[in-house]
């Protein structure tokens, strides 16, 4: 009894070790009106594909891209135009905000609530190109890898090689 025991306690762990090192593994999608991509958790899937809109959704999360191009916004003044735009979105309880950047893209993001969904909302340059677009994570606030997986996610967004 105390073998069987211990042949069922082993088995539970090794399956549970086994699956606690299942790597989270990330793909990559391309908006190719603009020469970008961007690294989403590999169950997203693209639901619209425009030449002004590009959305996303997963498991516990949707992505929106929107480009804009009324007028060209320089990295310098992306902050004041990010915080506009969630002030128009009327997001409420806004708690953070930080910018990001790399070789392709700089940024602004604010987080808040909107509809009783937590959303990162971010004002993007592409650095090449000038062109403006926000892009909108949404999810669930009692999901805590969701932030950490938002911000990975603007910081992927780069050209097309």
């Amino acid at each position: 009894m105390k073998n069987s025991l211990r042949f069922v306690i082993a088995s539970a762990l090794m399956l549970f070790s086994l699956a606690s090192f299942t790597p989270n593994v990330d793909k990559t999608y391309y908006w190719d009106d603009y020469n970008i991509e961007i690294t989403v958790p590999q169950d997203f899937k693209i639901t619209k594909d425009t030449k002004n809109e590009f959305e996303m959704a997963g498991e516990g999360m949707e992505l929106f891209m929107y480009i804009w191009n009324q007028k060209a916004i320089s990295a310098a003044d992306i902050d004041d135009a990010t915080i506009a735009a969630a002030k128009t979105l009327k997001l409420t309880e806004v708690d953070d905000e930080g910018t990001f950047e790399n070789d392709d893209f700089a940024g602004y993001y604010v987080e808040g609530f909107k509809d009783g969904d937590r959303i990162m909302f971010a004002g993007i340059v592409d650095l090449k190109s000038r062109t403006n677009f926000f892009i909108s994570i949404t999810f669930d606030d009692k999901d805590e890898e969701a932030e950490k997986e938002a911000i990975k996610i603007l910081e992927s967004i780069g050209h097309k090689s």
